[in-house]
């Protein structure tokens, strides 16, 4: 629904018609070109006059909401009413009405807006900050309080002005303090936090799936910092990923390749069993001896997965497969020797030192055991030397046919090349056997 066009009166309607006016007679200057110095001149002058604007703005916010306009004029609320004049967005709207029913008409805080010294953001950092303090706080300190986190606010950030908010009783207050009132702020929020804390998934029915989630700041900067080091460009180039890739489709698929280091051994049981993903395939499908392999089926949705990708998980215990033959009977649900022994992979660690394909430097920590020369699925063993570290992304280029691997016939040392070249790469961090043992 849009806003409905509503006649100001006569005062308010000319100081509109000029305020239009001067931004008619602006833009032709500005879309003539500017040098750097008018750029940068424009844009802290825009700055300013924004939040001045953004101050007339709440106090309009005041008067629609006390004026019960919302219902008259069919709104659900007035922040609904508000954000039909803000682009469709009540969000926006119930931002704009917060901080008008918040910040106290005529105060410090209300001045510093008006004149265009503070943003809505900061004002509503700052009155936060206030209704935080300690109970027994003085006006005189409260004062004190607002006038210095309004002149914090032109050299901090909104996050260092919010955690300023939460220490500024230390105008006055000795540190212990301090300490205890910040905790006592951080264990509401923490706690408030993991009340809203929500994840939804759906499928889109294209392969993919989409979802959204809330989470507390802490474990959001854990979860980035991991996806970080798996989404950072010089760790694309080792991979063979185009540098210009988009940051969101790296952070995307490197979410997903957390997801499957997942130690399924340590999530909680589930009626006495292990969370595993299981997967239906026939048993010349996963051990690739028919060209036309059929797809994997996981049991607990009905997923269906490609047979390079169900060999690929198999390899890792990232899924059981529930093997069939040709009557669809099963002949083993898996095999417990087809997975590589923590101390098998304590000395893969030691031996090549992470991920064995060429140039690449993910740690062993990060890598995943990939049979040899005749995988799990052919029927190879799980001997310490059929064993080849390899990252996620490696691994699914060796299952998908975009990467070849052996272990050279001479030195037992995997190397590694890409289909219609001849030469073999290895990576030359590998340290020999006889020397695994320190000596």
């Amino acid at each position: 629904m849009v806003a409905q066009h509503i006649e100001a009166t006569a005062p308010v309607a000319a100081e509109l018609a000029a305020l239009q006016g001067v931004i008619d007679r602006l833009d032709p200057l500005v879309r003539a070109g500017l040098t750097p110095t008018d750029a940068q001149q424009l844009s802290a002058a825009v700055g300013r006059v924004k939040n001045r604007l953004d101050a007339l703005a709440v106090r309009a916010a005041r008067v629609i909401h006390d004026s019960r306009l919302a219902r008259r004029h069919g709104a659900a609320s007035t922040g609904d009413l508000l954000g039909r004049d803000l682009g469709n967005d009540r969000t926006a709207g119930n931002r704009l009405l917060g901080v008008a029913r918040d910040v106290p008409e005529e105060s410090l805080t209300d001045q510093a807006l008006s004149a265009g010294d503070l943003t809505l953001g900061q004002a509503r950092i700052i009155t936060d900050g206030l209704n935080n303090l300690p109970t027994n706080t003085t006006p005189e300190q409260r004062v004190l309080a607002e006038q210095t986190l309004i002149a914090d606010a032109r050299r901090y950030t909104p996050r260092d002005l919010r955690s300023r908010a939460d220490r500024i009783a230390d105008q006055w207050a000795d540190k212990t303090t301090v300490d205890r009132h910040e905790s006592e702020l951080l264990v509401e929020r923490e706690q408030h936090a993991w009340e809203q804390t929500r994840l939804s998934m759906w499928a889109n029915g294209d392969g993919t799936t989409s979802g959204r989630f809330t989470i507390p700041d802490a474990q959001a900067a854990m979860l980035k910092t991991v996806l970080d080091a798996y989404a950072s460009p010089r760790r694309a180039s080792m991979i063979g990923r185009d540098r210009g890739e988009e940051y969101a489709t790296r952070v995307g698929q490197g979410f997903c390749e957390l997801i499957e280091r997942v130690p399924t051994d340590r999530l909680p049981n589930h009626g006495g069993n292990n969370v595993l993903v299981t997967v239906n395939m026939d048993l010349a499908d996963l051990e690739g001896r028919i060209e036309d392999a059929a797809p994997g089926t996981i049991t607990t949705d009905g997923t269906r997965m490609s047979p390079g990708q169900t060999r690929r998980l198999a390899c890792d215990a990232k899924l059981l497969p529930q093997v069939f033959g040709g009557e669809s009977v099963p002949l083993d649900l898996g095999r417990e020797e087809r997975l590589f022994t923590r101390y098998q992979r304590i000395a893969i660690a030691n031996r090549d030192a992470g991920c064995a394909a060429p140039d690449c430097d993910r740690p062993p920590g990060w890598c995943e055991a990939h049979h040899g020369d005749e995988t799990w699925a052919d029927g190879g063993t799980t001997n310490l030397k059929d064993a080849i570290p390899v990252c996620a992304e490696h691994h699914r280029q060796i299952h998908t046919g975009h990467l070849q691997c052996r272990t050279n016939p001479v030195d037992g040392v995997p190397e590694f090349r890409t289909p219609g070249t001849t030469r073999w790469k290895r990576n030359h961090r590998r340290r020999p056997e006889r020397d695994l043992s320190g000596g």
